[in-house]
């Protein structure tokens, strides 16, 4: 398959968001004005090694790195793991490895005491009526499961730690701290949102008639992207799971802060709670790579087990690697499993999720993968397109 020239999010688009631009809400942390100082250098640093030193490195690896390797083996390397040899002696590559993993835990620690700080008030911040719209369901029984008890890209206590005995928000303060819109460059849009927005953008366009009335968001987190299924269709049912209960808390209250009714509840993507046949439409972004394989297997299973007859599996992610025909760019999108503690994100875009879900009771006609533009939102237009492409693979359940 040929390479696809535009970029997905997860590298980093050059663009010139500041701090001032992520936006806020009332349950948001607060930045005093050296934090926010610190935020920018961030955003600063993360633009300096992709505009910078990302092309010095292809560079390097052109005229130095590949020659060499074909000298001593006769020919140009195969794959990423061929190229990922090659380079990790060179200081350049150590360099730019060394500087990209720092600011990542250097980031999220500053964040972490950001936090800290607030964090009696934002608990307080976030209790709601019990009256209030959507409801929240937590299972203190609820087991981690293995490939999630780590700190998942150097967040402190991934999603799921608590740091409080009653009501914790802390670890979904900190994933709304600023980490994503920094890594990303705020390609994402001030809220974060803009892989949901990205995939309505493609229903609203190519499945016009297509109007669920009962949505699932796996691995919803703070509910980032599920807020937007509600914005965009009110009338729909909108429910969000992971397992982490901190995040949760913080997804519910931030939700009904902002004004929208979305129910939350801590279980396992896996093997929910949910009745047989009951959802319109199963969706997930980023989530799949953040889990193993057979995750994925049961995680297929799973949404075909609660999808009507007529609803829709959709999961937003990047491209899998079969999609670049240029190990080193192969390599450079692998980069996140072996330096960011995302040790799934290689393994999972190796996988054939076509099987996958073919063996998940989805039939090879109804399945379908493709890029879809990425959308940026803006806070005057949730469709403004932005730079790249995202994966979707999706299937039907007919």
């Amino acid at each position: 398959m040929k390479s696809h020239s535009t970029n997905s999010s997860r590298k980093n688009f050059i663009s010139d968001a500041r701090w001032r631009d992520f936006g806020k809400h009332f349950l948001r942390p607060e930045n005093n004005h050296d934090e926010s100082a610190s935020q920018d250098f961030y955003l600063e640093m993360y633009r300096f090694l992709g505009k910078e030193l990302g092309p010095a490195r292809k560079k390097i690896y052109e005229l130095k790195i590949k020659k060499e390797f074909i000298n001593k083996y006769g020919y140009s390397p195969k794959n990423r793991h061929q190229v990922r040899k090659a380079v990790k002696n060179n200081p350049f590559f150590q360099f730019w490895g060394h500087m990209r993993s720092n600011i990542n835990q250097e980031m999220f620690y500053k964040n972490q005491l950001i936090v800290d700080r607030q964090i009696e008030n934002l608990n307080g911040k976030a209790r709601v009526n019990q009256k209030s719209m959507g409801t929240l369901n937590l299972n203190p029984d609820l087991k981690v499961p293995k490939y999630q008890s780590f700190d998942m890209h150097w967040m402190p206590g991934s999603y799921y730690t608590e740091k409080f005995e009653k009501g914790d928000i802390s670890a979904g303060a900190l994933y709304d701290s600023g980490g994503i819109f920094l890594m990303t460059n705020g390609s994402l849009g001030p809220f974060n949102d803009g892989a949901a927005y990205s995939l309505i953008n493609y229903l609203k366009s190519y499945l016009p008639k297509f109007k669920p009335n009962n949505i699932l968001d796996l691995g919803c987190t703070v509910g980032h992207n599920t807020q937007p299924f509600k914005e965009f269709w009110p009338d729909a049912k909108v429910t969000g799971i992971d397992i982490g209960a901190p995040v949760l808390r913080y997804a519910h209250a931030r939700s009904t802060k902002m004004g929208y009714s979305i129910d939350y509840s801590q279980q396992n993507a896996e093997k929910t709670d949910f009745r047989n046949s009951y959802f319109d439409l199963v969706v997930s972004t980023m989530f799949l790579h953040e889990t193993s394989k057979k995750a994925i297997n049961n995680i297929f299973k799973e949404s075909y087990r609660v999808l009507r007859p007529g609803g829709l599996m959709i999961h937003v992610e990047q491209p899998p690697f079969r999609y670049f025909d240029d190990p080193y760019e192969q390599f450079i999108r692998d980069w996140d499993t072996h330096n960011n503690n995302e040790p799934f994100w290689g393994p999972m875009h190796d996988l054939d999720l076509h099987k996958m879900a073919c063996n998940s009771g989805f039939k090879h006609k109804d399945i379908f993968e493709k890029m879809i533009p990425l959308v940026k939102p803006k806070l005057d237009d949730k469709f403004s397109l932005g730079i790249g492409e995202w994966f979707i693979f999706a299937g039907w359940k007919k």
